[in-house]
């Protein structure tokens, strides 16, 4: 078990110093494979959690119930950490253009102007 668990955080530190590191060479296939790491993998735990906690606790009446709560709360999620993600990758050096239409073939992001991509919360630039 703790090597295991030794493993687990080796890979998560690896990828949260890749992430926190300046690289200025960031490619738009491994910037879309990180945030579908940050952004999909977290969204994907919170929809199943909201599912499992609302038939543990209750029912599986209620797991139905608790299904969208959960679709709400992964959307909060999504909609917060794609803009810092979109911020992260162009500051990493990613072509802004190809990462955009990769993230839109993985869905890890929606197209341009459309209403979903509207969801997303901006991140304000400090002066």
């Amino acid at each position: 078990m703790i090597a295991i668990n030794s493993l687990h955080q080796l890979s998560c530190g690896t990828i949260l110093l890749s992430a926190m590191t300046p690289q200025q060479n960031l490619t738009p296939i491994r910037a879309v494979v990180i945030g579908q790491l940050v952004v999909n993998v977290p969204v994907l735990t919170i929809i199943i959690l909201g599912f499992v906690i609302g038939r543990i606790w209750l029912s599986p009446a209620a797991a139905i119930l608790f299904f969208p709560v959960g679709i709400a709360l992964a959307w909060l999620w999504w909609s917060a950490t794609v803009p810092r993600w979109r911020e992260w990758a162009r500051i990493q050096g990613a072509d802004v253009q190809e990462t955009q239409r990769i993230a839109q073939m993985t869905g890890l992001v929606w197209p341009k102007g459309s209403v979903f991509e509207k969801t997303e919360f901006r991140v304000r630039r400090r002066p």
